[in-house]
């Protein structure tokens, strides 16, 4: 009987049904929210079994039920709907199961995805579906199954951990003197990359598995080892740019601008001197080189290599390889996985030829070249263009031409100045309006809290936005929050380089929505524009002072933020103990503004534009000397940048 047909009407499962409902019967519940409740419920009216099918593709899971239960996915789902659905009287029974071959190193569909930010996460990946383990002989409660059962064949990260923990373990017992690091790079450049998708067919990635699937019988005997200190691992928080160098077993280049490296360092942990070939593999159109590309390393000793990543001409994305290494004359095999993502930094280049197509020594092409500094640092740029053996310059405008093929400047760019947000007493839209009479709900949140939303786009501070993050301690974010240092009790003086950034903040003190309303979120519009409104409805932290005040943002247009107060209920100063800003931040935490004191009226949030970063342009003329497709490379270096940035333009010479 299907859970969805009245009169049960519920197909999730979720009420428990009245007695005798479902006396005898097998009750077919979608999957939702606990799953083992569903049969607790369907119980309660009589039920003898329960069919539990997956609405979209999910993983198949063997829980500790209240009663037979069997788990489908689709295309099986839409068989059974559909037979049920023309055979209203189907009768049906359980049978015994029967053993059969599962196929294994698949990725479940609730793993946690890399990247961890400027990290190839995840490390490795372990079994973690269906695996036999102890099962609480007491649950606290109907979500957690009946008493009595001590195994349980479970699945998530709780079943996938220990496999690694003791993976770790053992390798330890076997190598007492290897650090923590060692253990990780032994266990992840060892590992089996055979893994696939949830699909069980396409070929899963870096960002899937790390380094593969973990491998006890190879990773014990890694010939080459890799670690790094906690010094340098601090020292990273502060040099975003330089990450890629940390003696990780992975690469990971969130910005590879065209070609970029990335340094390591072997250790050989063995008593036997080792050579290795290191050969890196990748997506047709990109490199992976190593150098050097076959080194010896003695026991104990190490060896430092280059990776080196080259995509001049591949599409702006993500791609990923790997760094194999092999042992010469031995049957160690180990690799390192690299992911990058295909993209300019913080100073493109914009380079175009126009016509793309000439004739052969008459026609000519003009290239325009131009290097804007996007960051917020003044910044030495080198650009350099080179045409192949095919192209001919005929004359070069704003740079050097070095022979017949090469030009090249140099010159100092100004950094960006970001749009600075300014407060000032204003009107919004219609002042203070209660969200409650709009039958707007409250949303729940704690004391040091944060919601992060999609919404529809606004403009802050001369950039677009998606998401918010509304902040228990009155404030919100734009572009969401990330991470603990987004939500601080106390208030920045702003603006405020440190997290926080991005920050709108209608009375930024120590707030509390422990026993409060909570925050409201809605979009109202007066039929012609549209506003998200933002209102905390929150207690100020220990006390029982309830704190009122609204956010509205304009949508889809010209940045309008307003700050709105009830006139008869003012928040009022918290007092010297928590602290209070009224203000506003731009993205970068360099610009913005805030009042004095605590808010008397409504305040209007403005951006004063700022000013682009400067500009690097040349132009140059050439003309085709044989027939063929013809290259213009341009690649420019620049502290703000790691690696070079490299644009390709083809010429067809006919």
């Amino acid at each position: 009987m299907l859970a969805s047909a009245p009169p049960y009407s519920d197909a999730l499962c979720l009420s428990p049904a009245p007695p005798g409902l479902f006396a005898g019967k097998i009750v077919a519940c979608q999957r939702g929210p606990n799953r083992v409740l569903k049969g607790f419920s369907v119980k309660q009216g009589g039920a003898a079994g329960m069919i539990l099918y997956n609405a979209t593709p999910q993983d198949v899971m063997t829980d500790n039920h209240w009663l037979p239960t069997v788990h489908i996915d689709k295309p099986e789902t839409d068989v059974l709907l559909s037979w049920l659905s023309s055979h209203p009287g189907t009768t049906a029974t359980f049978t015994q199961g029967t053993k059969a071959t599962w196929q294994g190193d698949a990725m479940t569909s609730f793993s946690s995805r890399g990247p961890g930010g400027d990290f190839l996460k995840p490390d490795v990946t372990a079994p973690g579906l269906h695996i036999l383990a102890g099962m609480t002989p007491t649950p606290d409660s109907p979500l957690e199954g009946p008493a009595g059962n001590l195994y349980q064949v479970i699945a998530g990260t709780s079943m996938s951990s220990p496999h690694v923990a003791g993976a770790g373990a053992l390798l330890f017992a076997l190598h007492p003197d290897w650090t923590p690091g060692q253990v990780k790079s032994a266990l992840e450049t060892t590992a089996t990359t055979k893994v696939t998708k949830e699909d069980r067919t396409t070929q899963a990635d870096p960002f899937d598995y790390g380094g593969g699937r973990i491998d006890l019988t190879k990773a014990g005997d890694a010939g080459l080892t890799l670690d790094e200190t906690a010094v340098n691992y601090a020292a990273s928080a502060a040099d975003p740019l330089n990450r890629i160098d940390l003696n990780l077993p992975s690469v990971n280049a969130p910005i590879m601008p065209g070609v970029i490296s990335a340094k390591r360092t072997f250790v050989n942990p063995t008593t036997k001197t080792l050579t290795y070939t290191a050969l890196g593999t990748t997506v047709s159109g990109a490199n992976i080189t190593v150098l050097p590309p076959l080194f010896t390393v003695k026991p104990g000793k190490s060896q430092k290599v280059t990776i080196l990543i080259t995509a001049p001409d591949l599409p702006e994305g993500q791609y990923f390889g790997q760094v194999n290494l092999k042992q010469v004359g031995g049957g160690r095999e180990q690799h390192l996985p690299v992911a990058f993502y295909r993209r300019e930094g913080a100073v493109p280049i914009d380079q175009t030829c126009t016509p793309s197509t000439i004739a052969r020594n008459t026609g000519q092409s003009t290239c325009t070249v131009s290097v804007q500094n996007t960051s917020l640092q003044d910044t030495d740029v080198t650009a350099l263009s080179t045409l192949d053996a095919k192209l001919r310059l005929t004359g070069v405008t704003g740079a050097t031409q070095v022979g017949s093929q090469i030009v090249t400047t140099k010159k100092t760019l100004a950094g960006r100045k970001p749009d600075k947000p300014v407060i000032a007493p204003g009107s919004g839209p219609a002042g203070y309006i209660p969200l409650t009479a709009f039958g707007i709900a409250p949303t729940p949140i704690g004391d040091e809290e944060a919601l992060n939303f999609t919404v529809p786009a606004y403009t802050f501070a001369g950039r677009t936005f998606t998401r918010i993050g509304v902040v228990s301690d009155g404030y919100t974010v734009a572009g969401g929050t990330n991470g603990s240092a987004d939500i601080q009790s106390t208030p920045q003086t702003l603006p405020d380089t440190a997290q926080p950034n991005g920050v709108l903040a209608p009375y930024w003190t120590d707030l509390d929505g422990t026993g409060a309303p909570g925050v409201y979120v809605a979009t109202l519009t007066d039929g012609v524009s549209r506003w998200l409104v933002v209102e905390w409805r929150l207690n100020l932290y220990g006390t029982n002072s309830l704190k009122v005040f609204q956010q509205w943002i304009g949508l889809g247009g010209a940045e309008d933020i307003t700050y709105a107060y009830d006139p008869g209920n003012l928040p009022g100063d918290p007092g010297a103990v928590y602290g209070l800003t009224v203000g506003a931040e731009n993205i970068e935490g360099t610009a913005g503004t805030q009042i004095s004191g605590p808010p008397t009226q409504d305040y209007r949030v403005t951006s004063t534009p700022g000013a682009p970063g400067g500009t690097l342009s040349y132009s140059f003329t050439l003309k085709g000397v044989s027939a063929g497709t013809g290259t213009v490379l341009t690649a420019t270096s620049t502290p703000e940048v790691k690696g070079i940035t490299v644009e390709v333009d083809k010429i067809t010479v006919q």
